[in-house]
């Protein structure tokens, strides 16, 4: 029971009015604790509205967020449907420059399969050109590479003293004839027959069929004139100048001076076989020479050793290969269609007897005067399945 209570009973208790004493509690100690329980909600207040203010900001900053998210996936979305719209449109332009490339690629290959027809007749007929080149080449060519042949020198003209000796006794002069072989291939059942007369194969050559008596039996054989193709007739001319040698294969392992000194000195050696020299022309990028010297005999000397020596330093030295100095030229070239005036071609032979004995038969048959025939020279029969290949020289004579 409180104080108030404990009043109220004591009024009733002794009929007291409020007017004869009054009793006033003792609230200091409860003041005080009001007192401090208002400043700690004033605190824990100020604390829950700090809160709530940071609450307050932080929904607003959430909001600002929000909004500029909901602003981004606004342009995203713009973005996204600007992106499908160019998409839309690349497929579309793919598609046409995808049909677009199909038709040129089908154009393309249908052209490139027209060009390797072409390119196929065009190897053809370069394979045909190449064969006909050949074939030409093969007739009209001039072998460069002239056969070794032993040269004697039987007679002199006359001897002109060193002093008065001009270009053209400088030189070594020879003159090579060049005579036509012509070859004539001479198929199966063909024969050629030589007569020593001409006019004898002139009279044969009247008479297109000759009937040839086996005993027993008889052939039928054609009469023709031989045919060759072009024949060539030139003279070569050689020059070999005898105080000059070519010299090749001369080392680079030293500079173009001091080799030139070194080649200068080791040719004019008379112990290697040299002699003085005149002057040197050297081409060191292609390791050749003129070396010219004063004596004509030392050139001819150097060139038939074939290999020099020439000494690059006390120790060392090198082999280097000397030949004359040559010049060639082709002179009176001459093509011209060769006529066998002796010569006659049989053909439609028949493969009837054995070689020798058809050959004899041949033979005799033309030898006879009754037969328009003369003294035969040569006579040569091609059997079955055989061919021959036969040259005729300038004297168109078999050989």
């Amino acid at each position: 029971m409180d104080q108030r209570d404990e009043s109220k009973s004591l009024s009733a208790d002794y009929g007291n009015s409020h007017s004869d004493f009054e009793v006033i509690p003792d609230n200091s100690e409860n003041t005080m604790n009001l007192s401090e329980n208002l400043e700690a909600a004033k605190e824990e207040l100020k604390l829950w509205q700090s809160k709530l203010d940071k609450l307050d900001k932080e929904k607003s900053d959430l909001i600002c967020e929000k909004l500029d998210v909901d602003e981004k996936k606004k342009q995203a979305l713009q973005e996204l449907t600007q992106l499908n719209k160019e998409q839309e449109h690349l497929q579309i332009e793919f598609q046409k420059a995808e049909k677009s490339f199909k038709a040129r690629l089908s154009d393309k290959q249908a052209e490139g399969e027209k060009l390797k027809e072409q390119l196929l007749q065009l190897q053809h007929e370069l394979q045909r050109n190449q064969n006909d080149c050949d074939r030409l080449r093969s007739k009209f060519k001039v072998k460069a590479v002239m056969p070794e042949k032993n040269i004697k020198f039987i007679k002199l003209e006359g001897i002109v003293p060193n002093d008065q000796e001009d270009e053209e006794f400088l030189k070594i002069k020879c003159c090579y004839q060049i005579l036509p072989k012509v070859p004539f291939v001479l198929q199966n059942g063909e024969a050629l027959i030589t007569f020593e007369d001409e006019h004898v194969a002139n009279t044969i050559l009247k008479v297109p069929k000759h009937h040839i008596n086996l005993d027993p039996g008889k052939i039928d054989v054609k009469v023709q004139p031989v045919k060759l193709d072009s024949a060539r007739k030139f003279e070569v001319h050689v020059d070999i100048c005898r105080k000059t040698v070519k010299v090749y294969q001369i080392s680079d392992s030293l500079p173009e001076e001091q080799m030139r000194d070194k080649l200068e000195i080791s040719f004019s050696k008379p112990s290697l076989g040299g002699g003085e020299v005149e002057h040197i022309e050297y081409d060191r990028s292609s390791g050749t020479a003129l070396v010219t010297f004063v004596e004509k005999a030392v050139a001819q000397r150097v060139a038939e050793q074939k290999k020099y020596k020439i000494l690059l330093t006390e120790e060392t030295s090198c082999l280097v290969t000397v030949e004359p100095v040559k010049q060639y030229s082709v002179k009176k070239f001459q093509t011209f269609n060769a006529i066998c005036k002796r010569t006659v071609l049989l053909t439609g032979i028949k493969d009837v007897l054995e070689e020798e004995e058809l050959q004899d038969k041949l033979e005799i048959h033309f030898q006879k005067p009754s037969n328009h025939g003369g003294e035969v020279e040569n006579l040569k029969y091609v059997p079955k399945d055989q061919k021959l290949t036969v040259y005729f020289g300038e004297d168109v004579e078999e050989e």
